[in-house]
């Protein structure tokens, strides 16, 4: 069952030769992947900062009165909520992935970067694009969408930093000297170029409002925001998982093709919106993409189980396979929730409620943001030659997932009352919110806590930034 492209990421250890410049010199390597890696992290960290605001202000209302009159307004919850959001989406999660395919695409191809200096300029950009979101969305300037807050000129910018990203990683592809695809390229050939596609429809490039008219926003807003998750997030994730998995267990991937039937596919996010005033129809076709979305998953869930084979005791002392193992079964649970959540009976129950701020959580931090973890470790030691400290790196993970946990079932058990409340019509809307207190109180000091495991896992990163800033003027 297995094939010689299957051992392809236990294989690529070496670095690919310097690509020249447009100028006819060659560039150093990796250097736009190393950059986007502490770009990323930077990111977070602002990111984790205004989390942390948010929550409290959902405990204490109370706490915005010490905040002086002139900056109530730029950081209010309505402003900073989707800040935190963009910021984790674009900054956090998406420069990682950048990072990623710009390291890993030349890697399995066996050919130089297509343009090191492309590359570079994309990360810069992303900074601005980033920048620009950290100024634009506390002021007020909005387009008042989920998902996809971000002004017109910044929605440009995104666009065109996919498509560059794409660019590099399909020219890469192109003019490989591997002559058979491993499916995490796959995954970054699809990744990169169709969230620019996804991107502009949901966004509405043309238009400066950025807005359809009536219900075709919502429908075209929900099938953006799903597809930001499926095309981009769990296509591009996926990949670095396939890689990763194999590469940190020592085993060969299980099946590569299975693999490429667990391809994740892009279809409507209607299921979001039920009981909306939608087409029926459209409805029930998300609703069956759901539910056959149990096949690429399952085909995921059985070739991570299969390769760890023999490997599971690993995890207990390889911190980056124990994020990325954590990361896998996070999203075999997620995917679980989702087909659950994309039912009309539970979703009536639980859809506005805190337990679908629980799933996102979980998808976002316990499966994705795993992912990243596991990269930086990763990457960092390669391109940097970084070392960290074990003791360090478990506190991260511990703090983290434990932090995570408590977080996660105090959403879900707060969701699952606030459902059953508003459904006997009986109780008054106020009263649940008051009965929601001390689950915020929990929800805070649960964020308290993966937010030391941030510090620490920051503090390495930093360590690692500085003995490289040492070794380069040494």
């Amino acid at each position: 069952m297995r094939s010689p492209v299957e051992g392809a990421p236990q294989a690529q250890s070496t670095t690919p030769a310097s690509a020249p410049s447009a100028g006819g010199r060659p560039l150093a390597p990796d250097q736009a992947a190393r950059w986007f890696i502490y770009s990323a992290v930077l990111w977070f960290l602002v990111a984790g900062l205004v989390g942390l605001l948010l929550a409290a202000f959902l405990y204490t209302p109370n706490v915005q009165s010490f905040i002086p009159e002139p900056w109530r307004g730029p950081l209010n919850f309505g402003r900073l909520r989707p800040m935190h959001v963009n910021v984790l989406l674009f900054g956090w999660l998406s420069m990682l992935y950048a990072a990623a395919f710009l390291y890993l695409t030349p890697r399995l191809t066996s050919t130089p970067l297509w343009s090191e200096r492309l590359a570079r300029w994309t990360c810069l950009l992303w900074n601005l694009l980033m920048l620009g979101a950290v100024v634009s969305l506390p002021l007020g300037f909005t387009q008042g969408r989920e998902y996809a807050e971000l002004v017109w000129p910044l929605d440009l910018l995104q666009t065109a930093l996919f498509l560059m990203l794409a660019l590099n990683v399909w020219g890469t592809v192109l003019r490989r000297r591997e002559p058979r695809l491993y499916v995490s390229v796959w995954n970054f050939m699809a990744a990169s170029l169709i969230i620019a596609l996804v991107y502009a429809f949901g966004n509405k490039i043309w238009d400066v409002s950025g807005a359809y008219v009536g219900m075709n926003d919502a429908i075209v807003n929900y099938f953006y925001v799903h597809n930001l998750f499926n095309v981009w997030f769990t296509t591009g994730g996926l990949g670095i998982a396939l890689y990763l998995i194999p590469r940190l267990s020592g085993n060969p991937l299980f099946s590569h093709r299975l693999a490429i039937w667990g391809f994740a596919s892009v279809w409507a996010g209607q299921h979001h919106l039920l009981y909306a005033p939608g087409p029926d129809w459209l409805e029930f076709v998300s609703i069956a993409f759901s539910i056959l979305a149990a096949i690429p998953n399952t085909a995921f869930g059985v070739n991570f189980v299969m390769t760890m084979r023999g490997a599971w005791h690993r995890v207990t002392h390889d911190v980056p396979l124990a994020w990325v193992a954590t990361g896998a079964s996070m999203y075999l649970l997620t995917c679980a929730q989702g087909v659950a959540q994309s039912f009309r009976d539970f979703s009536l129950l639980v859809h506005f409620t805190n337990w679908v701020i629980g799933h996102s959580h979980l998808v976002f931090v316990g499966a994705y943001s795993a992912y990243g973890f596991a990269l930086v470790y990763h990457l960092l030691g390669r391109i940097d030659g970084a070392r960290f400290d074990p003791r360090l790196q478990w506190w991260h993970y511990g703090l983290t997932m434990g932090g995570l946990w408590v977080f996660l079932l105090t959403l879900w058990s707060a969701g699952l009352i606030q459902g059953q409340n508003w459904a006997t019509g009986a109780i008054p809307f106020l009263a649940t919110v008051r009965s929601l207190q001390p689950y915020h109180l929990v929800r805070l000091l649960a964020g308290l806590i993966m937010a030391v495991g941030q510090l620490l896992f920051a503090y390495q990163v930093w360590r690692a930034f500085r003995g490289r800033a040492s070794a380069e003027t040494a």
